[in-house]
């Protein structure tokens, strides 16, 4: 049985009596959205094609469900033609679970590995699970000189090839070339609390204004404050429980007096275990699903735009102003290194570099 006849024997049996004839308008587009998970292109045209030889083409229904839903088919496409010989993805993902790898992580590695495979299909006519270290190294120079892609994006390549090539398929590949890779070190940027003050007032909307006062007062990653829930915030005790952090570690950070009041309104009449910022859109099977990281960072822009600060920022920049600013107050810096979850103090010294020159007693002999 194809995937089209499975989508028109539901459809069938979800509306027995009137199928398909006197199904309506609204319940075909409720069963679309509902069924999502199994559409794609084709069988999405051939259930065009099948009301059309009823007499009911449905074009408005199919136009408005096709203008909502094309990205996510057109990433379907492209993930099923190169996926086409790609053996073992799920075996893989796994593995990397039952290793207690994060969820992230997991997607970045298999993400990683679905672009090389395409590669290799394109350029090198072979897949994956066969390619050798030389053509390994020629989808490397492609990612570096015409993709231009970050040292990060490299690293997740390089492991998660070679994870997959001695874990799964058994036949190890050494890519030494891509090893002790550095890393160009730039500065983030960083707000002044007037900016902060600024951006913070210009956000009108409640749940916006506590995301992002949350990532700044917190110093909270962008992951981390769209999977907080309601249980996470604890007024009595002033605190922040981040749940599985960078490293899948969890860890307590500092909740502010000011935002005591508008948290306990916002979450007034919602469940412990509530997401905290839940998005206007549901998931697929009708719960409750977390703000996108894409809302978080129009937020972020809407509120510098609205401002009038001409800096250009991301919401991973509130939370290292937040430690800029701790550290210019004259806060520990092991201490900042246990608000912000590092597990390298090295990674927090470069605070010291970004606090101003004159709260740490610096002047110009000018």
């Amino acid at each position: 049985m194809t995937d089209m006849e499975n989508l028109i024997e539901l459809l069938r049996s979800k509306y027995a009596r009137i199928f398909p004839d006197y199904v309506k308008n609204t319940e075909l587009m409720n069963f679309l959205n509902e069924n999502r998970g199994m559409i794609e292109w084709d069988n999405l045209e051939e259930l065009k094609e099948f009301y059309a030889k009823n007499g009911q083409p449905r074009k408005v229904v199919f136009r408005q469900w096709e203008m909502e839903n094309k990205q996510f088919l057109d990433f379907r496409k492209q993930l099923k033609e190169a996926n086409k010989e790609y053996p073992h993805e799920k075996e893989f993902r796994e593995l990397l679970a039952i290793r207690q790898y994060s969820r992230k992580t997991i997607k970045s590695y298999a993400l990683s590995l679905r672009s090389a495979n395409e590669y290799m299909k394109t350029k090198e006519k072979t897949v994956i699970s066969e390619a050798d270290k030389e053509q390994f190294h020629r989808y490397f120079m492609y990612l570096t000189e015409e993709r231009k892609v970050s040292v990060s994006t490299l690293r997740i390549a390089r492991f998660a090839i070679e994870y997959y090539r001695s874990e799964i398929v058994c036949i190890p590949v050494k890519l030494d070339f891509a090893y002790g890779l550095r890393k160009k070190e730039h500065l983030p940027t960083i707000f002044s609390k007037w900016e902060i003050a600024k951006i913070l007032n210009a956000t009108n909307n409640l749940k916006h204004k506590l995301v992002l006062s949350l990532l700044y007062s917190a110093g909270l990653r962008l992951s981390e404050v769209i999977h907080l829930k309601v249980k996470d915030i604890d007024i009595r005790r002033k605190t922040v429980f981040v749940r599985e952090g960078k490293g899948g570690k969890d860890r307590f950070t500092v909740l502010s007096d000011k935002l005591i009041s508008d948290l306990t309104i916002f979450m007034d009449g919602r469940k412990e275990t509530d997401i905290l910022f839940p998005s206007n859109q549901k998931s697929d099977s009708g719960n409750e699903k977390s703000l996108s990281a894409r809302t978080v960072q129009k937020i972020l822009s809407n509120a510098l735009t609205k401002s009038g600060i001409r800096k250009q920022g991301t919401p991973h920049d509130l939370r290292h102003s937040f430690a800029t600013h701790l550290l210019e107050t004259g806060t520990d810096i092991h201490f900042i290194q246990k608000l912000l979850g590092h597990q390298n103090l090295s990674t927090t010294t470069i605070y010291t570099r970004l606090a101003n020159p004159k709260i740490a007693g610096v002047k110009s002999p000018l």
